[in-house]
């Protein structure tokens, strides 16, 4: 392999300093950065953002700055046909009660799977991948579905968002970390030999902890409203 040399170096920096073009990109670039710099202005006026049906689907709901595309859009279409069919100007559901019962259920799914695997070798390829990402964000449609048949909805201002559920990468960090920390309890239980019934026991126990770290994060779950 041929190494980069001080002499390719000085040559490509005398031709950019040569360059005119490049000079006045250099300074728009670094002044307003890429993105910015790339902006094509006449595009606005070809691309006019005109529709000539308006449906009315309430205010945009606002995922911020975590994953919950998912579980925006589904409760978005439950919205659109409430918004009809009880003639609301505007009305959300709460997607920071969704969000904890989510958290909460992939907390028990990932402790189900550390015991089913606690005889394999820390460094499995499924082991690996369960400690990698314990639990996060995403999900899917079966999913959100599980979670509306065995927790339902609430409305949004019975329990609307929360700083730890518009921005929820601190909540994943230590969520992530609690739950590592539980799969080495648990691993080493399974490895000594202990019985199912105090492994389930030790898993409740460490459920509780997840419970209690949620609603102390994204607040308590409404019961009744």
């Amino acid at each position: 392999m041929k190494a980069i040399t001080p002499d390719m170096t000085t040559k490509f920096n005398k031709q950019f300093q040569a360059n005119i073009k490049q000079q006045a990109l250099q300074r728009a670039v670094v002044k307003n950065g890429i993105t910015a710099s790339a902006e094509n202005v006449s595009a606005h006026v070809e691309n006019t953002p005109v529709f000539s049906i308006d449906l009315a689907t309430g205010k945009v709901a606002n995922q911020m700055q975590s994953g919950r595309c998912w579980m925006f859009a589904a409760l978005n279409t439950f919205r659109h046909k409430m918004l009809n069919q009880f003639h609301l100007k505007e009305f959300e559901l709460s997607q920071n009660y969704t969000f904890f019962w989510d958290k909460y259920e992939k907390a028990n799914y990932f402790y189900e799977n550390i015991i089913a695997t606690g005889k394999e070798a820390i460094d499995s390829r499924k082991v690996a991948f369960l400690l990698a990402t314990p639990q996060q964000d995403g999900g899917q449609w079966d999913m959100i579905v599980s979670l509306f048949q065995k927790y339902g909805v609430v409305p949004k201002s019975v329990m609307p968002e929360s700083a730890n559920s518009s921005n929820s990468r601190d909540l994943n960090n230590y969520l992530n970390k609690l739950l590592r920390k539980d799969a080495v309890v648990l691993r080493k239980m399974v490895a000594q030999g202990e019985t199912l019934d105090a492994i389930e026991e030790k898993k409740e126990e460490m459920l509780e902890s997840i419970y209690n770290f949620l609603a102390i994060s994204l607040g308590t779950p409404p019961k009744e409203f």
